[in-house]
C-alpha cells in the first residue's frame, strides 16, 4: 500500500477508487492513512473528513472491524486536540449505520425476530439449510444481507458506548447513543441483547467508580450532580424498555440502581413519579401486592405534594389505584409453623429479609403492612380523593361485619368497575384479586359466626364468583390463611372449624429444613457418631447387595412396564388430537361461512351507500334549478339577459337542460351576475357622491363672505377682554410696588445696628480662618507628595511583579518545549539525539547570555527613568514653592491696600454720584421694571485661571485627588484671596451700593459667580450703607414715582 506525505492526498486518491467502483481498495487506503505513524498525532480537518468516509467505507462494506481499530485510533488522535470532532464523527457514524438499516428494511419487509443472537455471525439452522441446498433462493440472500445489517448497527452501538464510556465532554452523546440502543431492542423486540447491553451499561458505571481520590479532568465523574441526573435519566428509559419486553428480572436490578442515583442526587419530580409508577408493576408482576400498594401509595403522596396544576380526574385515577391495591393485599395471616420457619431461615433468602431488601427501595426502614398503608390512606385524608366505588369497596372489606350480604353488597361496585367505563379501564386489573380478598373475608367472617352452612346457602352469600371457582379458593383459604373448613359433598355441607387432617404435603417442606438442621447440629456435637454411622451404613450396603441387585432388576421390569404404557397413551393422545383436528376444520368451515356472510353484508351497504349518493345527486339539481330560476328572475330585473352558461343564454335555457351541465359552471355564472349587480351599484353611488361633492362646494363659496365677518367681530372681542385685563393687572402690580415701599422704609433703621453687629463679629473670625486655611494649605501639599510618593512605589511593584511573572512564563514555556523535544527525540536514533541535545545545550547558553543582557539593560532603564522622575518632581516642587511665596506677597500687599481704601472710605464723606438714564421699554419711558447690569469680566481672574490649568496639565495622569466632581474647592496653586469668599465673609464697605435698589423685583438675590469681583456682586436692600439711603435716583426727584 502506497503511503502519502499529506493526508489530503489520500483523501483524493480514496475518492478516485471509489468513483471507479474499488470501495474495498479505497476502505484500505484511507485504514492505512490512519494507521501511519506520521499522521499518528496530527490533528487536522483533512483528518476528519478522512475518519468520516473511513466509517461510511465500513458501512456500505460491513467491516466492523476496520471500523473498530479506526475509532480507537482517532479516539486518541483527538483526545488533546480536539475531542469535539470525535463527537461529530461518532453522530455521523451512528447515523449512517442507521440509514442503512432502514434501506434495507424498506427494500425487504422481514422481521427481525427470526434471528436468534445478533452477537453470532449466523444462525445454526440457517447454515445446515445452506450447507443442504445448491443455491440460495432470493428471499434467503435478502434476508441474510438485512439481518447482516442488523447485526452492523447492533455492533456499532456496542463499540460507540465503549469508546466514549470515560470522556467527560462526550457523555451526552453515550447516553444518547445508549437511549438509540434501547429503542432498538424495543422496536426490534431483542430482550436477549437488551439484557446484554443493561449489563455492559451497568459494568461501565461501576468501573468508573472503582477510581479513588481525585478525577482526571477529561474522566467522567461519577459523583458529579450533572453526571448523576444524565445516568438517572439513562436508567428511568432504560426501566420503561425492560417493562415493554416483560424483563421483570432485569427491571428491578434497573430500580435498584434508580434508587441508589436519586439518593445521590435529587432527581427530577417526573423521574421520581415514573419510579414509583414502574416500581408499582414490577411488584404487581411478581404477585407482591402489598409493596406494589405502597408504590401507589409513595406515587399519590409524591404527585400531590410536588406537582401543582394536577388536573382532579389524575388525583382521582391515582388515589383509585393506591385503594384498591391496599385492598388485593391478603390479610396477615396467623401464627402457624409456617411463619416461624420463615423468621428463623437464616441468610438473605428470607422472605422478611427479602421484604426488608424492597423497602428500602421506597427509603424506608420498617417493613409496611396492610394496616399501616390503609392508616396512611385515611389519616393522610387520601381515601375521599378516590371514586365513589372505590370507597364504598374500601368500607365494606376494612370496616363492615355484614357476611351474609358482603358479596351481595360489593357485587355493583365490582361490576361498574368491571365495565372498564371508570377511568378508561385502568382499574379493571384489580378485579380478580379483589374478588379473592372478598372471598376470603366472607370465609372469615362466616367461620367467625357459622359452624357449618349447605353450599346452596353458601353459593348465594357468595354470589360474586361460581362454586367451581370458589373450592379453589376454600382450599387455598384453608392451606394458607389457617381457616378451618371441611366440604362434606354427601351432605352438601361446608363445615366450619373442623379438625383438620395433617397434609404431608404440606409438611415435607419443613420437616426436610427440621431435618438438615438436626444434622448439622448433630455433626457439630458429635462428629465421631457420624462416620461411625456412615462405617456402618456401607458394610451393610455391601452385605445387602445380592438383593439390592434383585430389587434394580425388578424397578428395571416396572419401567419396561411403565414405557409400554405410555405408548399407548401417546397412542391414545393422537387419536384424541385427531379428533381434535376435525372439530378445528369443522369450525374453520363455519368461519369461512361467516366471512361469506360478512361479505354479503358489505355489498349490502356499497348498494345502500351507491342509493344515498344518488339521492344527493338529486337533491343538487332540485337546488340548481331553484337557483337557475332565481337568476332568470333577477335577470329579468337588472335587464342582463345576455348571460350564457355553457354557450347558451340564460334565457334560452330549460329545466331539461340542468342535468347536462356542470354544477360549478353555474355557481361561476351566479358568482358572475352578483359581480355585475355589485358593479351596477358601485356606479350608481359614485355619481351620487359626486352630486353631493359639488352641492357641499357651492354652499362653501356662499357662506365665506360671512365668515370673514364673524372672524372681525372675533377680533375686536379679544382686544377689549385683552385691554381691560391688562389694565387689572397695571394696577394690582401698582398696590403691590407701595407695599413694598412701605416694607423697605419700616426695615431701614435696623440696616445700622447689624452692620455694626455684622463687623464686630467678622474681625473676630477673620484672623483665625487665614490661619485655618494656611494649615489647610500645608496639610494638602503633604498629602499630595504622599500620595504620589505611594504611587511610584506601587508602580514599582506592579513593574517588578509583571517582570517576574514574564520571566516565570518565559521558564514554563521554555520547560514545556524542552520537555517536547526530547519526546519527539526519544523517538530518533541515537545519533541524531546526541546532535539535538549538543545543539539544545548551545542554545540555551545563547538564549540564557541574551535574557541576562536584556535583563540588565531593563534595570539600567529603570534606575535612569525613577532618577529622571525623582529630579522632575523635585524640580515642579521647587517651583510651586517659589510661586506660593510671590502668591503669599502679593495677597499681603493686597490687604494692605485695601485696608487703607477702606480706611480712607470711612474718612471721606460720600460723594452724590449722578443719575444714571433708566432704560426704557415704551416710547413714553412709563415702565416701572428695572433692569441689572451684567457684570465686568475680570480679565486678572481669567488670567489666574488659566495658570491654574496650566499647573492641572504639568501633573501626570489626572492623579490629583482634588480633581473631579469636587473641582470648584481652591487649588494649592490657588492665593487665598482669589478663592470665592461666603456672604458673611464680605467686607462692610463691599455690601450694597448698587442703582436702582427699591427695584423690589430685581435679580440682586442670585449666588455670585467666580468670575464677579466682590464689587461688582449684588447686594440686598437691607445691606446698603447709611450714607446710601434715600439718595435713589427715584428718591432724589420724588421717590414717588413707581416706574423707577
Amino acid at each position: 500500500m502506497a503511503t502519502f506525505q499529506k493526508p489530503e492526498n489520500a483523501l483524493k486518491r480514496a475518492e478516485e477508487l471509489i468513483e471507479v467502483g474499488k470501495v474495498q481498495d479505497a476502505l484500505d487506503t484511507l485504514h492505512a492513512t490512519m494507521q501511519n505513524r506520521k499522521f499518528k498525532n496530527m490533528w487536522t480537518t483533512c483528518i476528519e473528513q478522512i475518519m468520516v468516509r473511513h466509517l461510511e467505507l465500513c458501512v456500505q462494506l460491513k467491516k466492523m472491524r476496520t471500523a473498530r481499530e479506526g475509532l480507537y485510533q482517532y479516539r486518541t488522535m483527538c483526545q488533546a486536540a480536539n475531542i469535539g470532532s470525535l463527537e461529530l464523527v461518532v453522530q455521523k457514524f451512528r447515523k449512517a449505520a442507521e440509514q442503512k438499516v432502514h434501506e434495507a428494511k424498506a427494500q425487504q419487509d422481514s422481521d427481525l425476530a427470526g434471528v436468534e443472537d445478533l452477537d453470532e455471525q449466523e444462525a445454526p439452522h440457517s447454515i445446515l439449510l445452506r450447507a443442504i441446498q445448491a443455491h440460495d433462493t432470493r428471499q434467503q440472500s435478502q434476508d441474510r444481507d438485512l439481518h447482516m445489517h442488523f447485526r452492523f448497527l447492533w455492533d456499532t452501538y456496542k463499540v460507540i458506548l465503549d469508546v466514549l464510556k470515560s470522556n467527560v465532554r462526550l457523555e451526552e452523546v453515550y447516553h444518547e447513543t445508549a437511549k438509540h440502543a434501547f429503542e432498538f431492542c424495543r422496536v426490534n423486540k431483542r430482550p436477549a441483547e437488551f439484557k446484554r447491553l443493561c449489563e455492559t451499561l451497568r459494568k461501565n458505571w461501576q468501573d468508573l467508580q472503582k477510581h479513588t481520590g481525585k478525577v482526571p479532568v477529561h474522566q467522567v465523574d461519577p459523583r458529579n450532580a450533572d453526571t448523576i441526573s444524565r445516568t438517572l435519566e439513562t436508567r428511568c428509559s432504560q426501566l420503561r424498555i425492560c417493562t415493554e419486553l416483560d424483563l421483570w428480572r432485569e427491571s428491578y436490578l434497573t430500580a435498584t440502581e434508580i434508587y441508589e442515583l436519586m439518593s445521590k442526587a435529587r432527581p427530577k419530580p417526573n423521574l421520581r413519579s415514573m419510579y414509583y409508577e414502574y416500581l408499582g408493576k414490577i411488584f404487581w408482576k411478581s404477585d407482591n401486592h402489598l409493596f406494589h400498594a405502597f408504590a401507589c401509595l409513595k406515587n399519590l403522596q409524591f404527585v400531590k405534594a410536588a406537582k401543582s396544576n394536577i388536573t382532579k380526574e389524575e388525583l382521582q385515577v391515582l388515589a383509585s389505584r393506591a385503594v384498591l391495591a391496599t385492598l388485593c393485599v391478603p390479610f396477615q395471616r396467623n401464627s402457624d409453623i409456617h411463619a416461624t420457619l420463615e423468621l428463623t431461615t437464616e441468610g438473605a433468602s428470607s422472605p422478611y429479609e427479602k421484604a426488608k431488601k424492597h423497602a428500602q427501595l421506597f427509603n424506608v426502614a420498617s417493613v409496611p403492612t396492610r394496616e399501616t398503608i390503609s392508616q396512611n390512606l385515611v389519616e393522610k385524608t387520601l381515601l375521599p380523593l378516590a371514586a365513589e366505588p372505590v370507597r364504598r369497596l374500601f368500607d365494606l372489606i376494612q370496616s363492615d361485619f355484614t357476611p351474609l350480604s358482603l358479596c351481595q353488597d360489593a357485587k355493583p361496585y365490582l361490576d361498574e368497575i368491571a365495565k372498564g367505563e371508570l377511568f378508561d379501564g385502568q382499574l379493571v386489573t384489580y378485579i380478580t384479586p379483589l374478588k379473592q380478598i372478598i372471598f376470603f373475608r366472607l370465609m372469615k367472617q362466616l367461620s367467625e359466626v357459622y359452624s357449618n352452612m349447605t353450599i346452596d346457602n353458601f353459593e348465594a352469600a357468595a354470589s360474586i364468583v361460581p362454586f367451581s371457582i370458589a373450592e379453589k379458593w376454600m382450599a387455598n383459604a384453608a392451606r394458607h390463611h389457617g381457616i378451618n373448613i371441611q366440604i362434606n359433598y354427601s351432605h352438601k355441607t361446608i363445615v366450619f372449624g373442623a379438625p383438620r387432617k395433617m397434609d404431608m404435603k404440606s409438611m415435607r417442606q419443613p420437616l426436610i429444613e427440621i431435618g438438615h438442621k438436626l444434622q448439622q447440629a448433630m455433626q457439630r456435637v458429635a462428629p465421631e457418631e457420624q462416620h461411625k454411622k456412615e462405617k456402618l451404613e456401607k458394610q451393610q450396603i455391601s452385605q445387602n447387595i445380592v438383593r439390592r441387585i434383585e430389587e434394580e432388576t425388578k424397578l428395571i421390569r416396572q419401567r419396561k412396564d411403565e414405557i409400554e404404557r405410555r405408548k399407548e397413551e401417546s397412542e391414545r393422545r393422537k387419536d384424541i388430537e385427531e379428533q381434535k383436528a376435525i372439530a378445528a376444520q369443522r369450525k374453520q368451515e363455519m368461519l369461512e361461512a361467516a366471512a361469506e356472510r360478512e361479505r354479503q353484508e358489505k355489498e349490502r351497504i356499497q348498494r345502500h351507500r351507491e342509493r344515498e349518493e344518488q339521492l344527493k345527486k338529486e337533491a343538487e339539481l332540485l337546488k340548481n334549478k331553484e337557483m337557475l330560476e332565481e337568476m332568470k328572475k333577477q335577470a329579468d330585473m337588472t335587464k342582463t339577459s345576455n348571460l350564457k352558461i355553457e354557450g347558451k343564454k340564460l334565457i334560452d335555457i330549460d329545466i331539461d337542460d340542468m342535468a347536462g351541465f356542470d354544477p360549478n359552471k353555474i355557481i361561476a355564472a351566479r358568482e358572475a351576475q352578483r359581480q355585475r349587480e355589485r358593479q351596477e351599484k358601485i356606479r350608481l353611488r359614485k355619481l351620487e357622491s359626486k352630486r353631493v361633492d359639488h352641492l357641499a362646494r357651492a354652499l362653501r363659496e356662499e357662506e365665506q363672505e360671512y365668515l370673514e365677518e364673524w372672524a372681525d367681530d372675533i377680533v375686536a372681542e379679544d382686544e377689549s377682554y385683552v385691554e381691560k385685563a391688562q389694565d387689572k393687572e397695571i394696577e394690582e402690580q401698582r398696590v403691590k410696588h407701595d407695599e413694598g415701599l412701605e416694607e423697605r422704609a419700616t426695615l431701614i433703621s435696623y440696616k445700622a445696628p447689624t452692620d455694626v453687629w455684622a463687623e464686630g463679629l467678622l474681625e473676630a473670625r477673620r484672623a483665625a480662618h487665614k490661619e485655618a486655611e494656611r494649615e489647610r494649605e500645608k496639610r494638602c501639599l503633604q498629602k499630595a507628595i504622599d500620595l504620589k510618593i505611594q504611587r511610584a512605589r506601587q508602580r514599582a511593584k506592579e513593574a517588578a511583579a509583571s517582570e517576574a511573572e514574564k520571566k516565570k512564563l518565559k521558564r514554563e514555556r521554555d520547560e514545556a518545549e524542552t520537555k517536547k523535544k526530547e519526546q519527539e527525540e526519544e523517538e530518533e536514533e541515537h545519533r541524531e539525539m546526541e546532535e539535538e541535545r549538543s545543539r539544545r545545550q548551545e542554545e540555551e547558553v545563547e538564549e540564557r547570555r541574551v535574557t541576562e543582557e536584556q535583563e540588565k539593560e531593563e534595570r539600567a532603564l529603570r534606575t535612569e527613568q525613577r532618577k529622571k522622575d525623582r529630579e522632575a518632581d523635585q524640580e515642579k516642587l521647587n517651583q510651586q514653592t517659589d510661586r506660593q511665596r510671590q502668591k503669599e506677597v502679593e495677597i499681603e500687599a493686597r490687604q494692605k491696600s485695601e485696608a487703607e481704601e477702606r480706611s480712607s472710605a470711612r474718612a471721606a464723606p460720600r460723594k452724590e454720584e449722578p443719575r444714571k438714564e433708566e432704560p426704557k421699554d415704551d416710547d413714553d419711558g412709563d415702565n416701572w421694571r428695572s433692569v441689572r447690569k451684567a457684570p465686568a469680566r475680570d480679565d486678572k481672574r481669567d488670567d489666574k485661571r488659566e495658570d491654574k490649568r496650566d499647573d492641572k496639565r504639568d501633573d501626570k495622569g489626572g492623579d490629583d485627588w482634588r480633581s473631579g466632581p469636587r473641582s470648584a474647592a481652591p487649588t494649592r496653586d490657588e492665593a487665598p484671596s482669589e478663592r470665592p469668599k461666603p456672604a458673611w465673609a464680605k467686607p462692610r464697605e463691599e455690601k450694597g451700593r448698587d442703582e436702582g435698589g427699591d427695584d423690589w423685583r430685581s435679580a440682586q438675590r442670585s449666588a455670585p459667580t467666580r468670575d464677579e469681583a466682590p464689587s461688582e456682586r449684588p447686594k440686598p436692600a437691607w445691606a446698603k450703607p447709611r450714607e446710601d439711603k434715600g439718595r435713589d435716583e427715584g428718591g432724589d426727584k420724588g421717590g414717588d414715582d413707581w416706574r423707577s
